[in-house]
């Protein structure tokens, strides 16, 4: 009689269990697991000194994606170039402390101008005189159009106004100068969405 009752009592059981079962499957049935937002945790803020090969700038409502990145070291100071491809043409950003301050520069190459950093520079009827001039060590990721590492010279110039910027930069010293001009742009002028998850 105990094992009879023992028997009833597991069949019980196991009938309650598959009934509980088909019940869940038919609920969930013809539903699909609702979408997520990926960007609702993304933070408002972001980090310029995180930009990256892969990440998506928006400047002036044109978004551009980073194809390459430079990291610039002069003994010991560091600044980063990242080339930006978008529907406007390409353009540079460089990102760097200058004592403590950010400073954030959009570049455009200037082709054919002939121009060298020799004394004083008149472009766009502008003169240009030389602020900083030096070599740094290199090294590159993404597409660049540079070697994958090396030295490079640069030469930076500027208005009396400090409203022009021009860059010269030579990444071999057997290659002819390449020429820049940039203006200054402030983090909230960026939006950034970085490749992958923030760090």
């Amino acid at each position: 009689m105990t094992e009879l009752l023992l028997v009833l009592l597991i069949i019980v059981v196991v009938a309650g269990i598959v009934v509980y079962a088909l019940r869940g499957r038919s609920t969930n049935k013809g539903k699909r697991p609702a979408r997520v937002d990926p960007l609702a945790d993304y933070p408002e803020v972001y980090d310029p000194h995180k930009i990256g090969v892969g990440d998506i700038i928006t400047y002036a409502g044109i978004d551009h994606v980073v194809r390459g990145t430079i990291k610039l070291d002069e003994e010991g100071y560091i600044w980063h170039e990242h080339l930006l491809d978008g529907s406007t043409g390409r353009r540079w950003l460089t990102v760097e402390d200058d004592e403590g301050e950010l400073e954030m520069t959009l570049w455009m190459r200037r082709e054919g101008t002939g121009l060298e950093p020799n004394g004083d520079v008149i472009l766009d009827d502008k003169v240009h005189r030389q602020i900083e001039r030096g070599t740094a060590k290199f090294t590159a990721e993404g597409t660049t159009g540079t070697a994958p590492s090396g030295t490079v010279d640069y030469a930076d110039y500027a208005t009396a106004d400090k409203t022009g910027l021009l860059a010269f930069e030579r990444w071999a010293r057997t290659q002819s100068w390449e020429v820049s001009t940039g203006r200054a742009v402030t983090r909230g002028e960026l939006s950034v969405i970085h490749s992958g998850p923030p760090e």
